[in-house]
């Protein structure tokens, strides 16, 4: 809901209206599939998968030059299992989001992750644990149902995820079977799926031997454990990481970027490169050089 807004109409994916009605309730809306155009007074607009959760789309807009601008909207390079993978539009000027414009954001690959939370899962389950697991209400609790559920698992998912999870389903994604999280749900031999708000819930509070795990790509960082209060963090990322920026800049092939949603800097290290790139939006204070 940081990218969503109720409007007097909107143009959107399949899956992004049906998530946003969910959310909002019923928004007059024009349904625009995955690379059919529309035409807006002189331009064309054709909105492409963005990879970062079910439905999220990027915007190519073309004017009648031929003249090319993408924007991407928050995306991930990375194959998700419960999002379109993402598609690489050529482009003539680039508005891209850069959460993680920062060398220091590398993450092993999403397979690599899907095991290692599994691996973990399993091992405390073993223990006589409960593993909690909590990622955003949005996108990542519905990854990690997926992920969880192809291996066998049995989850208890909390009612807000439910809620719009069951929109993926509509829209083809299978979590297989999975209970709703009540007190006689959260029992040892499950997994619980929650949004990081549940912590302090009282069916949560109430648990003999939990184990927390935090799902973000800020998880990369040695203090997060810390930061989010739980016991362990792994840095599954539902957006693109500093080298899946890269490579996203070098399939759509701008003549030039603006950059947006990251770090300040990140157009600079884009200019050392050898991009012609600049922050959207304008410094009070020119360079001076």
């Amino acid at each position: 809901m940081d990218h969503a807004r109720r409007h007097k109409h909107i143009f959107a994916t399949p899956a992004t209206v049906s998530l946003m009605r969910r959310r909002l309730g019923h928004i007059p809306a024009t349904v625009m599939p995955f690379g059919e155009s529309l035409v807006f007074g002189q331009v064309q607009v054709t909105l492409f998968p963005a990879g970062h959760i079910l439905g999220s789309a990027q915007t190519l807009v073309e004017n009648e030059a031929g003249e090319r601008l993408l924007y991407s909207g928050d995306f991930n390079t990375e194959p998700c299992s419960t999002a379109e993978p993402l598609a690489y539009p050529t482009c003539d000027t680039l508005i891209m989001e850069c959460t993680f414009g920062n060398p220091a954001y590398r993450f092993p690959s999403r397979q690599i992750l899907a095991q290692q939370l599994c691996d973990l899962v399993s091992e405390k389950l073993a223990q006589g644990y409960i593993p909690c697991i909590y990622g955003y209400a949005l996108g990542k609790a519905q990854e990690a149902m997926k992920i969880l559920s192809d291996n066998g698992f049995a989850l208890s998912v909390h009612g807000s995820i439910i809620h719009l999870a069951q929109v993926y389903e509509k829209h083809g994604i299978d979590f297989g079977s999975y209970d709703r999280l009540r007190a006689d749900t959260a029992v040892p031999g499950r997994v619980l799926i929650l949004p990081p708000a549940a912590r302090r819930q009282r069916v949560v509070k109430r648990l003999q031997k939990p184990f927390s795990i935090f799902l973000t790509g800020w998880g990369i960082r040695p203090e997060a454990r810390f930061r989010y209060g739980v016991d362990m963090v792994l840095p599954l990322s539902d957006h693109a990481d500093f080298d899946g920026l890269l490579k996203y800049i070098d399939r759509v092939r701008p003549k030039r970027i603006y950059t947006t949603h990251g770090p300040k800097t990140y157009y600079q290290f884009l200019r050392q490169q050898g991009y012609d790139a600049h922050p959207l939006e304008p410094s009070a204070q020119q360079e001076l050089f």
